[in-house]
């Protein structure tokens, strides 16, 4: 028993600080995505890619960064919600798998960008669906105080790194 608790703690001390690296990471890849677009309104579109390919290697550091939360969110969630929180967490980690899949394919340009989007949208919405479901379900056990607000802002991008400070807060307070 101490050593499932053991690992148990780690394992969300893990999550914890992989969420905030995630964090960071996002507000990188936003500062570019933002840049990007400045790069392209200004005729500059070199720029613009240039920063556009900082923004979607981000991705590739950003939300396999967030796959020790989907273990410890289904781990905690499981025993109210265990259906739920089964089909979510495959949701969550479909989401991942696809997002870091397509957004190299698209960074060593196996695939464009007219290529790529379609897909990594479905999974953009496949971890859109993790991140709102288990925010409600968070929310409901109080671990995350606004958890399905919260999912919705980090399904957007712009609200994902406010979703991990938050999360990340509240598991090292478990």
């Amino acid at each position: 028993m101490t050593l499932e608790l053991t690992q148990s703690a780690r394992l969300t001390r893990l999550a914890a600080t992989t969420l905030l690296a995630s964090a960071v990471v996002t507000v990188v890849g936003i500062v570019c995505l933002i840049a990007m677009f400045a790069g392209f309104a200004l005729g500059s579109p070199s720029v613009g890619r240039a920063f556009g390919f900082v923004n979607d290697t981000s991705a590739l550091v950003t939300y396999p960064l967030t796959v020790p939360s989907i273990v410890v969110l289904h781990g905690l969630l499981r025993p109210r919600w265990h259906a739920w929180s089964t089909v979510a967490a495959v949701f969550g980690m479909a989401g991942v798998i696809g997002i870091v899949i397509l957004q190299w394919l698209l960074v060593v340009n196996a695939l464009a960008f007219e290529q790529q989007i379609g897909p990594v949208s479905v999974a953009f919405v496949l971890f859109g669906v993790w991140l709102v479901s288990t925010g409600h379900m968070a929310s409901r056990i109080g671990l995350l105080p606004h958890g399905v607000r919260l999912g919705l802002a980090a399904s957007l991008y712009l609200g994902f790194p406010w979703w991990a400070l938050a999360l990340a807060r509240r598991l090292q307070r478990t």
